[in-house]
């Protein structure tokens, strides 16, 4: 394709138009605080409310291995607080793989011997 030369086009890399439709997709990663966890789902809290019908995935992480395990919204519930409003929603666990499940219950072994492991004040 030719570079055409636009006065006032301040563009330093080659550009190509696109005729018609292109389509595409988007994937946003956000950190997001785990309210509770176990093998049938997880309960999150966001800033924003999701889209109840909305099918996603999440993804669990534990000493540098990961695992993505698709999920559907079950409910979302508004939790105002003093830092503005929060969003508590619930994620069932849609068909999960053994290996994402024993990841699960690898997590909630390793909260709990945290949990064991502090002094009671």
């Amino acid at each position: 394709m030719v570079f055409k030369e636009r006065l006032g086009d301040r563009r330093t890399a080659l550009r190509f138009e696109i005729i018609g439709q292109l389509w595409g997709g988007l994937e946003m990663v956000n950190p997001t605080p785990l309210r509770n966890l176990a093998h049938g789902g997880a309960l999150v809290e966001l800033r924003t409310p999701p889209n109840p019908e909305a099918f996603r995935s999440i993804r669990f992480g534990l000493d540098g291995a990961f695992h993505d395990l698709p999920v559907r919204i079950c409910h979302v519930t508004h939790n105002g607080t003093i830092d503005g409003d929060r969003y508590l929603v619930g994620l069932q666990f849609v068909e999960p793989s053994v290996a994402a499940l024993e990841h699960v219950d690898r997590i909630i072994e390793a909260r709990l011997a945290e949990m064991r492991s502090v002094p009671e004040a």
